[in-house]
Parts: structure tokens; sequence; C-alpha cells
């Protein structure tokens, strides 16, 4: 091989190399940068509404979990109670009146 020879090879090979890269970069801006961005954007939607639904289901916990007197459960047990014990009274009446008017 000549040394001219070899100098052409190494031209085209540079100018491969080159091409490549060019073609390289233009899918890297034209593809994988917007794909990265929008996953990323994905990522923190999906982060925000598993933090929100964290949140949400937190404050529901609360709620249905009895903390002494302050949560919906314990308003539902008291309700119940006294809801069975206005029926005792009721029935008790009822019972004891037979027939009785107001």
């Amino acid at each position: 091989m000549t040394l001219r020879a070899l100098g052409d090879l190494l031209i085209y090979l540079g100018a491969v190399a080159g091409a490549i890269s060019a073609i390289g970069w233009l899918v890297y801006r034209a593809a994988v940068k917007p794909f990265i961005r929008w996953l990323k954007a994905e990522v923190a939607a999906t982060r925000h509404a598993a933090e929100t639904g964290s949140s949400t289901a937190a404050k529901v916990h609360a709620e249905v979990t009895p903390n002494h007197g302050h949560s919906l459960k314990d308003s539902v047990t008291r309700t119940e109670l006294e809801v069975k014990q206005l029926r005792r009274e009721l029935l008790e009446h009822i019972t004891n009146h037979p027939g009785a008017s107001t």
C-alpha cells in the first residue's frame, strides 16, 4: 500500500466517522432527547399522582380508624349505639304500654 493510498483511506475513514457522528447527533436531537424529556415529564406526573393518592389515602385512613371520638368511624359507632338504645327503649315502651293512646 502506498503512502497516497493510505492517506486516501484515512480521509475516507475520517469522512465516514464524521458522517456517522453527524447522523448520531441528529438521531439524538430528533428522537432521543425528546423521548428523554417526555419520559421525565411522565415520571414527574406519576410521582405527583402517587403522592396525591398517598395523601388522600392517609386522610381516608384517619377518618375510618377509631381515634377516641374524632373520626368518622367513632361517629358512626356512637350513632349506632344510640339507635340501638332508642330501639330498646321504644320496644320496652311498646311492651309496657300496649294499647295506650297519647
